[in-house]
């Protein structure tokens, strides 16, 4: 069935501002890149940026920051006609010092933030039977009112035949412990196809488990079809229902700045998902797409075009579809 749309994200968005030092400390930062951020609006923008047609459901205030965010969105073709903006309410802000190898620290500026503020009533107005794909995040799941917005979209997903895909997206600070984390995210699960999230994020939503495998068991338990496991420098693995594991291959990179990584990923999954190609073939485009990120500055401002992951993948002279284990 032709839709409209490719895929509808939803949740949260943000400036983002990057110190412009690299490799010092905030006390030390003179200076900052302004971006646009928000996992599902990097979401939004990356598959838009390689060829799908995306819309975005997030909420901004009525700021002068919520027009740097729509203004963006706008010049990238996403379709932003379903964004509410929400008097009183700010529009979300993230400071981040860049010290690679392994330090990105992020303070998050969402006390009283429009996004939270998401209802189901703009949830009816957004075009989820219109959407193949709707991306929803576990951070939306933190606050009233947009957990039961975020949940009112998965079940109108599953009714409307739209693939519902769940990013984990733990953030702790957002959150008053990770049981109540834990809780939220597996009900949301169990109106989802597929998950993808980190080890941290899979072992936090599984509430009561270091060990991996048993907490992507507990994640598969919830019903959904497959979890896609984003495992940084080493790739991603993709486990499914029936017990099967495979490990797709990465691509080697010097690393930048990790923030996004996991965005683009997903993009790239996504995208591989709408060519029809199987999961492992998509989350080897995910792990090109992530691979790209990480070596450059920002988050959705940097995502790749299609042809830019082709000349990428060119270069290190494999297609995609190999190195798949």
């Amino acid at each position: 069935m032709s839709r409209v749309f490719d895929v509808l994200t939803m949740g949260r968005s943000s400036i983002d501002l990057y110190a412009h030092q690299i490799g010092v400390p905030m006390t030390e930062v003179t200076s900052f890149d302004a971006y646009v951020g928000g996992c599902p609006t990097n979401i939004a923008v990356g598959t838009r940026r390689l060829g799908l047609r995306s819309a975005l459901l997030t909420a901004v205030g009525e700021d002068e920051v919520g027009d740097f965010i729509l203004n963006f969105l706008n010049r990238e073709t996403i379709n932003t006609r379903f964004i509410p903006r929400k008097p009183g309410h700010r529009t979300s802000a993230v400071l981040m010092s860049i010290q690679p190898p392994d330090k990105f620290p992020l303070t998050f500026y969402r006390d009283n933030c429009a996004d939270r503020e998401l209802t189901i009533q703009d949830v009816n107005r957004a075009p989820i039977g219109d959407a193949s794909m709707l991306v929803l995040t576990g951070t939306g799941l933190s606050h009233e009112p947009s957990r039961s917005a975020t949940m009112h979209a998965a079940a109108g997903g599953r009714a409307a035949s739209t693939r519902v895909i769940v990013d984990v997206d733990y953030r702790p600070d957002q959150w008053p412990d990770r049981q109540t984390f834990a809780t939220e995210v597996q009900e949301l699960l169990r109106h989802a196809h597929l998950a993808v999230g980190t080890e941290e994020e899979i072992t936090a939503a599984s509430d009561g488990t270091t060990d991996i495998e048993a907490a992507v068991a507990t994640i598969l338990d919830c019903g959904i079809e497959a979890l896609i496991l984003k495992r940084g420098a080493a790739g991603s693995a993709v486990f499914t229902r029936n017990g099967s594991r495979t490990d797709v291959a990465p691509f080697p990179v010097e690393v930048l700045n990790v923030l996004g990584a996991g965005d683009a990923f997903a993009s790239g999954f996504i995208y591989g998902l709408r060519q029809g190609w199987t999961l492992q073939r998509a989350a080897r485009v995910g792990n090109a797409t992530g691979a790209i990120i990480v070596t450059r500055h920002g988050c959705a401002n940097f995502m790749p075009t299609w042809p830019d992951v082709e000349a990428f993948v060119a270069a290190r002279g494999g297609w995609l579809w190999e190195s798949v284990a």
